[in-house]
């Protein structure tokens, strides 16, 4: 069911943000089933998501609506999105992490790297990789000590995509989205070790780099040459490896 769910959430949400189904539109379980040709439980539990995400939004009768998605705007909200976790990964670093944030930290990295060095992604690694990263930024954003980084949070949380950890995978690129389950994982283990370390300016410089990276890498896998995303995935996974044994 998870893999189901996370093809229908992944379908549906590209429909919204490349236009197919169009701002304002209605959509609800039956109709989304149809287009989808799935049954109706995977797609209730994907439409609750984009909801969550702020992809859609719920009609005062039965049934969701598109909301309007500009990239511009995204982009923007991602920007104020990461400077909130990069303030949030500098407390954390120079206040020291707690025994319980330390757990949760390590359980999402060993939950993410446990989908690493992969050639291709399917629906339940995309589920399983979504809820380890949904950990790891929740954690960061909870545990540290300033009270008006999470105020502020809340105020923008319910716009499209600024939810912590959301992700827009691209199950019919699941060579792509494997590389960007590596760079992701890397990232979030530099996080992880710069905080131990108290290294407060490398913690905040690489969470909002990592926060940056739904619409940035994006991009860069979309263009012509995919060497670099693939190099840079290597990199990441060997500091990876090497920093987990230490």
């Amino acid at each position: 069911m998870a893999g189901t769910e996370e093809k229908a959430l992944s379908d549906l949400r590209r429909m919204i943000l490349d236009g197919t189904l169009r701002a304002g539109e209605k959509i609800s379980e039956v109709s989304a089933a149809e287009l989808l040709g799935i049954s109706r439980t995977p797609v209730k539990l994907a439409l609750a998501r984009l909801e969550m995400i702020g992809l859609l939004k719920k009609r005062d009768g039965r049934g969701y609506q598109v909301r309007e998605v500009r990239e511009s705007e995204v982009e923007n909200l991602l920007r104020v999105r990461g400077s909130l976790e990069g303030l949030a990964a500098w407390h954390l670093a120079t206040d020291g992490l707690s025994e319980s944030a330390r757990g949760l930290l390590l359980q999402s990295l060993q939950y993410s790297e446990q989908l690493t060095g992969r050639e291709l992604i399917t629906a339940e690694e995309a589920a399983l990789y979504q809820e380890a990263n949904t950990l790891f930024h929740t954690t960061i954003m909870d545990s540290c000590s300033n009270e008006f980084l999470q105020v502020s949070y809340e105020s923008i949380r319910h716009y499209p995509m600024a939810a912590l950890g959301a992700l827009s995978f691209d199950l019919d690129q699941p060579k792509r989205e494997a590389m960007r389950i590596a760079i992701g994982h890397a990232q979030h283990a530099i996080v992880f070790h710069a905080i131990e370390a108290r290294d407060a300016a490398r913690a905040e410089s690489v969470m909002r780099e990592h926060s940056h990276a739904t619409l940035n890498y994006a991009r860069l896998f979309d263009s012509s040459d995919a060497s670099q995303a693939t190099s840079l995935a290597m990199a990441g996974s060997t500091f990876v490896n090497g920093a987990l044994i230490q």
